[in-house]
């Protein structure tokens, strides 16, 4: 059985950079959601301690809740778009050269300048000079496939990770919401306040943490349900491919079909803070080439089954 390059090609310094180039692009767009977060939360929860304090303060925190609401509508929304769909844009180059899919310029338009991504990665080695981080980005015991077999096992991996992933993420956001919650009730209780002094002081205040976090929750549950979908397609292309009841061509096609549903989440989806995804990442890398091994046996059964 005849193997593929993945795992030599994905730690060429071209590939490297690339991988710096979009790990360092949605770093930057993550920096604008903290802002949104600070801004949303622990500046609101100042003002409204401030306000149920000094009663003349409380219009001025009900204003930075206006205030914080149109910026993130007006500013940090767009701005985190265009950094995200530049992300993908790189990430789905890395892909098509590495796994050996034809780009498609119709779905991802032209394909990002050299100099924007060589600008990219230098910023990222500035913390990460020999790209440590990003090496391995695919199950290397995917070599002694062949190329049409590891192109499935890895696309199904990227589905898999992201996936669970943003369930565990959704958690988190959901149990902040639940905590952020709690203090503002406690601070309307011990504050006595009146209910024009609990909504001006504290609810209109708090709305741009409830805004981003409810749209965080929702945003990640979905994007991790449409994951599994796309997980679930490349588990049925990879029965029809180990049981060779597909042509190389048609395989071909249907593998670009499910990367152009994979570059459409990746331009979507919200952000995961850097700080949750390096804290499991090693656990989930572990389960990740676990199901990898799997696939490998799998395909090693059929193929000797068939000779």
């Amino acid at each position: 059985m005849r193997g593929n390059n993945i795992p030599q090609e994905q730690l060429t310094q071209k590939q490297l950079d690339r991988l710096a180039a979009q790990r360092q692009l949605y770093s930057d767009a993550k920096q604008l959601l903290a802002i949104q977060v600070v801004l949303a939360v622990p500046c609101v929860i100042t003002w409204s301690v401030l306000a149920a304090c000094i009663p003349a303060l409380k219009i001025y925190a009900a204003s930075w809740g206006i205030i914080v609401t149109l910026l993130d509508i007006l500013l940090f929304l767009p701005w985190q778009k265009s950094l995200r769909q530049q992300a993908a844009k790189v990430q789905e180059l890395f892909d098509c050269h590495v796994l050996q899919i034809p780009w498609r310029e119709l779905k991802a338009g032209s394909k990002p300048d050299a100099e924007a991504i060589m600008a990219s990665s230098s910023k990222f080695k500035c913390t990460d000079p020999e790209c440590s981080t990003l090496r391995d980005w695919y199950p290397v015991q995917v070599s002694i496939l062949p190329i049409h077999l590891a192109r499935i096992a890895c696309q199904r991996a990227n589905c898999w990770w992201d996936a669970q992933l943003r369930r565990q993420y959704a958690v988190f956001v959901v149990s902040t919401v639940v905590l952020l919650t709690i203090v503002v009730l406690f601070i309307g209780l011990i504050g006595g306040l009146t209910l024009e002094d609990f909504f001006l002081i504290v609810l209109a205040p708090l709305i741009p943490a409830f805004v981003l976090g409810l749209r965080q929750y929702t945003e990640h549950v979905e994007a991790a349900g449409a994951r599994d979908r796309l997980k679930e397609y490349a588990e049925k292309l990879w029965r029809r491919a180990i049981e060779e009841k597909i042509s190389p061509e048609q395989l071909v096609k249907d593998c670009r079909d499910l990367q152009d549903e994979i570059y459409d989440h990746r331009r979507r989806s919200p952000f995961i803070f850097n700080w949750i995804y390096n804290r499991l990442k090693k656990s989930y890398e572990d389960r990740m080439n676990k199901g990898a091994d799997t696939l490998i046996e799998e395909a090693l059964t059929s193929i000797s089954k068939t000779s």
